[in-house]
C-alpha cells in the first residue's frame, strides 16, 4: 500500500485540519475577542450595575428624607429643641424612640438655634459619642451637602474603633413667628449605605465603592484609595455617587490562561492525532494485506484460499464476504465442471447403452433358444449363467440411459410425512430381512416440499439401500425431517455403520465410483443429479466408527407461493 495514495493519509490530513484549524483561528482572534469582551463588560454591563446601585441608594435616601421631613413638621419639636432641660411629653417621647429605633440609625439628634446639641434619642444601634461616651461631638468642621431641602453632614471616617456615620439634618421653624428654632437630624450608619453597593463581582474583578465628599469607602464603610481604573455611576446626592473599581489584569488573566491552555490542547491534539493515525495506518495495512493476498490468490485460480476473520468490524465483514464469495465461486466452479463432465459422460453412456443393448437383445434371444433345446444339464446351467449376466448388463445399460437422459421433474406439493410413509412401506421388508431397524422420526414441522414425488422416492430408496448395505445386522437406519432455512427443509438418512474416511466421502457421488464388489457406481450420481434438477442438493457427512448421514435438501412449498 503506497502511503501517498493511502486513505488513512487522506483521513489523517482532513482530521488534522478539522481539529487544529479551529484552535489556531481562535488563538489568532483571541486578543480581538478579549478586547471586545472587556469593552462590553466595562460598558453596558457596568452601566446597568451602577444604575441599579444608584437606584438602591436613592431609595434609601428618599426614605430617610421622608422620615426627617415628617419629624420636622411635628408642631412640638421646635419647642423641645429650644428647651433642652424640659421633660418630654410621653407621646412625643414614644414617637421619637420609635423613629430612632431603626437598624440604619444610631439615633435622633436635636440642635438648638445656635447649633449646640440639645437632645439625644438613642436608637437600637447607638454606640460611642454622643450616646455612651464623654468625647466631644462636633459637626461644625464636617462637609455639608444640601439635597432635597435636607443637609447631609459628613460622612465621618471610622477611626479608633468608632463606626463611620453621617447626619441628615432638617431645620425647625417656630410656628408662631417663623423664626429659626433649631434643627433635628438623623444619625445614620455609614455602613447601612455602603452595604447597598453589593459585593464584588466577576471573581473579584469589579469592586464597588462609594464616593463621598469625605473620601471613598468600600462596601463595609472603610476608607479606601483605589489604584485601578474607576467607572463612575450616577450621583445620588451632590458629591455622593457609586463607582466600580475595575482590575483589567484580573479580567484578562483567565483569558491568558485559557489561551495557553488552548495552545497546549492544540499541540496535544496534534500529537494524539498523529499517534492514533500512525497506529491506525499500521493496523489497517496489517488488516488489508490478507484481503489483497486473497484477491491475488483467487485471481490465479486458488479458490481454496480463505482469509482469517478477526474482530467484528467493517474489515471483518469484508473478509467474511470474501470467504463467502470464494466458497460460492468454488462451488459454482465445481458444479460447472461436474455438469460438463456429467454431460460428456451422459452422451458417452447413452451412445454406449444404445450400441450395447441391441446386440445384447440378440444374444439374449439366442441364449434362450439354445437353452430350450439343450438336453445336457451342464451346458444348460452355463446358458442360464450367460442369461443372468445379460440381464445384469441390461440393468447397467438402463442406469447409463437414466444417467445420460434424466427425466425433467414434475414439481408439485409433496408432504414430507407422506413421503416417509411411502418409503417406510417400500423399504421395511428389506431392512427386516437384513435384521436392521428402520426408524422414522415424526415430522413436527409439517413440511411440504415443492418436488417430484417419484424422483424423491427414487433418491431416498437409493440412500436407504446404501445405508442398509453399510450397516451390520442389529444396527439401525433413521429417517427424519428438519427445517434448514426459511424456504427449505431436508430429509436426513442416518445409519450406524462403520462410516467412511474423507477421501471416500469426497467421491461418493462421482460417476462410476464404488467401494462395493458389485455395482455400477451410478446410484448416488443419479441421486445427486435428480436432487439438483429439483433445485436441491445432496450432502454427505461421516465419522469413522460411528456411521454416515446423507442429507437431501429441497425447497419447500411456501417458497413457491
Amino acid at each position: 500500500m503506497r502511503i501517498r495514495n493511502s486513505l488513512v493519509r487522506k483521513y489523517f490530513l482532513v482530521s488534522l485540519l478539522g481539529a487544529v484549524l479551529p484552535m489556531v483561528l481562535v488563538s489568532a482572534l483571541y486578543d480581538r475577542y478579549a478586547s471586545a469582551l472587556l469593552e462590553q463588560i466595562t460598558g453596558e454591563r457596568l452601566s446597568a450595575q451602577l444604575a441599579s446601585t444608584a437606584s438602591r441608594l436613592n431609595s434609601f435616601f428618599d426614605v430617610r428624607v421622608y422620615q426627617i421631613e415628617t419629624l420636622s413638621n411635628h408642631p412640638a419639636l421646635p419647642l423641645l429643641a429650644q428647651a433642652p432641660l424640659t421633660g418630654l411629653d410621653a407621646e412625643i417621647d414614644a414617637l421619637l424612640r420609635i423613629e430612632a429605633d431603626v437598624p440604619d440609625l444610631y439615633g435622633i439628634l436635636m440642635f438648638g438655634a445656635s447649633g449646640q446639641l440639645s437632645r439625644i434619642i438613642a436608637g437600637q444601634a447607638a454606640s460611642g459619642a454622643p450616646y455612651w461616651s464623654d468625647l466631644a461631638f462636633d459637626v461644625a468642621t464636617l462637609p455639608v451637602t444640601p439635597a432635597s431641602g435636607v443637609d447631609v453632614i459628613g460622612p465621618v471616617v471610622p477611626a479608633d474603633g468608632a463606626s463611620g456615620w453621617f447626619l441628615m439634618r432638617q431645620s425647625l421653624r417656630n410656628l408662631n413667628n417663623g423664626d429659626h428654632a433649631g434643627s433635628i437630624a438623623l444619625h445614620v450608619r455609614l455602613a447601612s449605605v455602603t452595604e447597598l453597593l453589593g459585593g464584588a463581582s466577576l471573581a473579584g474583578i469589579l469592586q464597588p465603592v462609594l464616593k463621598t465628599p469625605a473620601g471613598i469607602f468600600n462596601v463595609v464603610g472603610q476608607p479606601v484609595t483605589p489604584s485601578r481604573q474607576m467607572v463612575a455611576g450616577p450621583e445620588v446626592l451632590p458629591g455622593w455617587q457609586p463607582m466600580l473599581v475595575v482590575d483589567p489584569d484580573q479580567l484578562i488573566k483567565p483569558f491568558k490562561t485559557a489561551r495557553h491552555g488552548l495552545y497546549f490542547a492544540s499541540i496535544t491534539a496534534l500529537l494524539v492525532i498523529i499517534v492514533l493515525f500512525a497506529r491506525l495506518a499500521k493496523g489497517l495495512r496489517r488488516r488489508v494485506e490478507p484481503l489483497t493476498a486473497g484477491a491475488e490468490a483467487v485471481s490465479t485460480g486458488d479458490l481454496n484460499y480463505r482469509i482469517r476473520v478477526l474482530g467484528d468490524d467493517e474489515i471483518s465483514l469484508v473478509a467474511t464476504s470474501f470467504n463467502s464469495m470464494a466458497s460460492k465461486l468454488q462451488e459454482m466452479f465445481e458444479r460447472t465442471v461436474r455438469v460438463e463432465r456429467l454431460a460428456v459422460l451422459g452422451e458417452f453412456a447413452t451412445g454406449v447403452a444404445h450400441e450395447i443393448r441391441n446386440p445384447l437383445a440378440t444374444i439374449k434371444t439366442t441364449v434362450q433358444a439354445l437353452a430350450r433345446s439343450e438336453k445336457n444339464n451342464e451346458r444348460l446351467e452355463l446358458l442360464e449363467d450367460v442369461g443372468r449376466e445379460i440381464d445384469r448388463l441390461n440393468r447397467v445399460m438402463s442406469d447409463l440411459l437414466e444417467f445420460g437422459r434424466p427425466r425433467p421433474p414434475d414439481l408439485q406439493a409433496v408432504s414430507a410425512r407422506a413421503l416417509l410413509t411411502r418409503l417406510y412401506a417400500l423399504m421395511n421388508p428389506s431392512t427386516l430381512q437384513a435384521s436392521i431397524d428402520l426408524e422414522v422420526a415424526e415430522d413436527q414441522d409439517h413440511v411440504t416440499f415443492h418436488a417430484d414425488e417419484d424422483q424423491v422416492i427414487q433418491i431416498l430408496v437409493n440412500l436407504v439401500l446404501n445405508a442398509v448395505q453399510a450397516t451390520p445386522a442389529g444396527g439401525s437406519v433413521r429417517l427424519q425431517v428438519a427445517r434448514t432455512g426459511p424456504s427449505e427443509a431436508a430429509i436426513e438418512v442416518r445409519d450406524t455403520g462403520t462410516g467412511v474416511d474423507e477421501a471416500v466421502l469426497a467421491r461418493m457421488a462421482d460417476p462410476f465410483f464404488t467401494t462395493k464388489p458389485k455395482g455400477s457406481g451410478l446410484g448416488l450420481s443419479i441421486a445427486r443429479q435428480l436432487a439438483e434438477l429439483q433445485v436441491g442438493r445432496l450432502e454427505f457427512f461421516s465419522t469413522l466408527g460411528e456411521g454416515t448421514m446423507v442429507r437431501l435438501t429441497l425447497p419447500t412449498q411456501e417458497d413457491t407461493l
